[in-house]
């Protein structure tokens, strides 16, 4: 025990009887506020519980704060749920105290963070460091003199020191990942503050964690830790690993066994668990079953607790400096932060600023993570996991716990064991077979009434529920009443089986661990059901201006139905100012193309940096270090089809053909859809062997692979499309021309495209040229990006795409690349010049 007043302020002990007396004694949940004399000065009220417990909502608690609650029990020694909680916060610079009901004394958990004096990145020994003279110019293999680096640090140092929102546009060989990674690596160990990378590419994660990183951690003198965060889902979890390792059948079907028990093998010797550690690719339907989950994790109460992989995975990444991730898990934990208004469930410890690299990404990846979506393959799932009849057998959680049950029977009060057999046994089992009829039925239904309203040529249809279309007879009659009617009978099922499981709580000392387990999984199940409910209900009956609904189906595999419903927000630019900018002290977003014709503008406005005081943005661009003058030759034929012409797919071949002959292969041939990718593959293939040169196509294999193949095989080609537009390394004779068939315009029948330009078109603007044609200047900016990516590369840029010269609006394009040699004119004559250009 500590003495109260060494702890509070006489008018925080007065404060704090008064809440707990408004409270009626029950528990509540505070955060303090210190002051100098480490005396908790000042007190806020957050949430109040009952007599056993109150909400913990970590996430407004701060480093140098207190979390204070009480124990109306007077007893002050911490429950599971204390040390639980007090760990987190105690990781993220808070300290944890409990007091009594009377506020005479005082239990401190973690002892209080004195808020620390920050100590600013000074750029000077930085710049050093990585000057003509300095130590990573003489450690460096690969190393060369950037003046653009040079910028880019002390532009990085300043935001960081002032507490800025920083762009910084890089162009490719400016060497930015150590211009931010030096400045913020100084700035986290000397405030002891985490700072977040966050990547959209594999390939860039893994030459942070497997090159730069540990070439700093070998090189500066201050040593620090960086970390790789996965998602929580990428571990396995132990509980279910021995659970299925006991009660295989409950855990597999036929087919599955074999696997599921090669992962049980693997996960008693494998140092982190996680999937990526496994020596082969597991089916997504088998690891879903022994995968760790914050719905069906039990906590401190887990017998695995302490050796548990993503909680081990998650006590590194707290004591780390520099987290490494990718945007996708970084917004699905800003999602989760900002639905739950804590850090209980989220993947990575607490953080105040965050590095932004390839964040011409940002607004796609928050519009899905910042949306909602299920499918009825997801739903279906649920319920095979509740109740499945297979073999003449009955599977699934539900009939494994009424056999749990009768064995236990002895043990368990006559009553509430009849109410929870009777509800299995009775009407669980019946309500689930019920249940899953009206869902296949229902989804049937929708699979075939989009695919009479929408056709596609490519299988897959996107339908966007429009306000006219949902109030049509044909909707009204075909999908209305189905819908509320499955959206009723999930919502009834749920609440039942939600009262069972409330009984079984209080047996839970009675039917020991395997119960408590099952019981943890059913809750799980339950609540993955409600929110499956919401997400029908919301996708499909609700209407609002501030979300794109749609539907997505096709056939799968075996003509299987494949249903997916979707909503997305229409605008991401108020989200990202809510959960990003005015959460965090320092954002820094950078990329090699943030810039349309040199100006911020057009991705200021989509992410909502226009949002912002314009005095806490800083902007930078910097110009790749490269003589494009003589590495490069755009050629752009004009008299050819233009693509929107039927007479443009007969052109292309020989095009295509004309120009890898020239260039002896060596070509990436970038698409914008697949169906014209497979066409001119199916057409080419053939010719280009027998030039001599080996042809590649995007979906053949693994992206990794296929990209290293390209990178060996020196006078290949590769057809490829969206993901090869971006985030791709070849430098040297392997790559020396790109061909760029179309200009990458969006689908605009993409129900987000779709929605945003009528938004646009609404308030009066011209989506034309304030959306559409500078998100397809942004990628095509990504394509050139592709071609050089060392001074010592040379090559081409052919653009089979007429528009970029002809109209109007092609000058955005061509005005948004660095200035280089771009010639057009008729076919004959800018092949010759493209030969004369590789020949001459």
């Amino acid at each position: 025990m500590s003495a109260i007043r060494n702890r509070f302020t006489i008018n925080v002990i007065n404060s704090l009887r008064d809440y707990i007396k408004e409270a009626g004694g029950n528990e509540i949940f505070l955060v303090g506020h210190l002051n100098g004399d480490v005396l908790v000065e000042s007190i806020e009220v957050y949430a109040r519980g009952n007599e056993f417990e109150a909400p913990a909502l970590m996430q407004v608690a701060k480093q140098g704060n207190v979390v204070i609650h009480n124990h109306p029990s007077g007893t002050l020694r911490p429950s599971h749920a204390d040390t639980h909680v007090a760990s987190i916060l105690g990781n993220d610079g808070i300290g944890f105290y409990i007091v009594n009901n009377d506020v005479s004394n005082v239990y401190v958990v973690v002892e209080p963070f004195a808020e620390k004096e920050v100590v600013p990145v000074d750029p000077t020994p930085l710049i050093k460091l990585i000057g003509k003279q300095g130590l990573i110019s003489k450690k460096l293999e690969s190393y060369e003199y950037r003046l653009q680096q040079i910028q880019m640090i002390e532009s990085i140092c300043q935001a960081i020191n002032e507490d800025k929102i920083t762009f910084v546009e890089a162009g490719t060989g400016t060497g930015k990942t150590l211009a931010y990674l030096l400045p913020a690596i100084t700035y986290a160990v000397n405030n002891k503050e985490r700072c977040v990378v966050s990547t959209n590419t594999i390939n860039l994660q893994e030459q942070l964690i497997n090159k730069d990183l540990p070439f700093l951690q070998s090189i500066l003198k201050s040593k620090f830790e960086a970390v790789l965060v996965k998602g929580r889902t990428n571990y396995g979890c132990k509980r279910k690993l021995a659970e299925a390792e006991k009660e295989l059948d409950l855990f597999s079907e036929e087919g599955e066994k074999a696997e599921l028990k090669a992962i049980v093998e693997w996960a008693k010797s494998s140092k982190d668990g996680s999937k990526s550690d496994l020596n082969f690719v597991p089916r997504v339907e088998v690891w879903e079953k022994i995968q760790s989950e914050s719905d069906t994790s039990l906590k401190t109460k887990c017998p695995f607790y302490n050796e548990c992989f993503f909680y081990t995975a998650r006590r590194k990444a707290a004591s780390a400096d520099i987290l490494v991730a990718n945007h996708h898990l970084l917004f699905s934990d800003l999602a989760v932060r900002a639905i739950h208004g804590s850090s209980e469930n989220a993947v990575l410890p607490s953080y105040e600023r965050i590095i932004f690299d390839e964040a011409h990404n940002i607004e796609e990846v928050a519009t899905n993570y910042f949306g909602v979506g299920i499918t009825y393959l997801g739903v279906l799932r649920i319920l095979n996991k509740l109740y499945l009849r297979k073999d003449r057998e009955d599977k699934g959680l539900l009939p494994f716990l009424s056999g749990k049950l009768t064995k236990f029977a002895r043990g368990i009060p006559h009553e509430k064991f009849l109410k929870a057999q009777k509800f299995i046994q009775e009407e669980g089992i019946s309500a689930l077979e019920n249940l899953k009829f009206f869902l296949i039925e229902t989804m049937e239904q929708i699979f075939y009434t989009v695919q009479g309203l929408r056709d596609s040529e490519f299988g897959e249809i996107k339908l966007r529920l429009t306000s006219d279309l949902v109030r049509s007879q044909q909707w009204q009659d075909k999908i209305l009443f189905s819908i509320k009617k499955l959206v009723q009978l999930m919502r009834k099922f749920t609440a039942n089986l939600h009262y069972v499981l409330r009984d079984l709580e209080v047996l839970e000392s009675k039917l020991g661990p395997t119960v408590g387990s099952l019981t943890i999984d059913l809750q799980a199940q339950l609540e993955r059901l409600d929110a499956a409910a919401k997400t029908i209900d919301h996708v499909l009956l609700q209407s609002d201006e501030e979300n794109i609904r749609w539907i997505e189906v096709k056939h799968g595999y075996k003509e299987s139905t494949i249903v997916r419903l979707r909503s997305s927000p229409l605008e991401v630019a108020p989200i990202m100012k809510e959960t990003v900018y005015s959460n965090f002290k320092n954002v820094i977003l950078t990329s090699a193309t943030l810039t349309v014709e040199g100006r911020f503008e057009y991705i200021k406005n989509r992410i909502g940096l226009d949002l912002m005081e314009s005095e806490r943005i800083l902007e930078l661009s910097l110009p790749a270090p490269f003589d494009y003058m003589k590495q490069v030759l755009v050629v752009i034929p004009n008299d050819i089809p233009d693509p929107r012409d039927k007479q443009f797919v007969e052109a292309l071949p020989n095009l295509i053909l004309r120009s890898v002959e020239i260039t002896e292969g060596r070509a990436f041939v970038l698409f914008t859809s697949y169906g014209l990718l497979n066409l001119m593959y199916n057409q080419l293939q053939f010719a280009i062997e027998e030039l001599g040169f080996n042809v590649y196509k995007q979906g053949q294999e693994n992206r990794h692979r296929l990209l290293e193949r390209f990178k060996e095989d020196t006078t290949s080609v590769l057809f490829a499309t969206n993901s090869f537009w971006e985030g791709v390394d070849v430098h040297g004779e392997a790559l020396e021309s790109i061909i760029i068939t179309k200009l990458p315009f969006k689908v605009p029948s993409e129900p987000v495209i779709e929605a945003r330009v009528e938004a646009i078109e609404r308030r009066g603007g011209n989506a034309f040229l304030e959306y559409t044609v500078p998100q397809a200047a942004i990628k095509f900016r990504q394509g050139f990006g592709r071609l050089i990516r060392r001074k010592s590369d040379r090559g081409s840029i052919l653009i089979l795409d007429k528009r970029v010269i002809q109209k109007s609006y092609g000058r955005i394009f061509l005005n948004s690349l660095p200035e280089c040699h771009i010639i057009s004119g008729p076919t004959s004559e800018v092949f010759q010049k493209l030969e004369f250009f590789f020949r001459g």
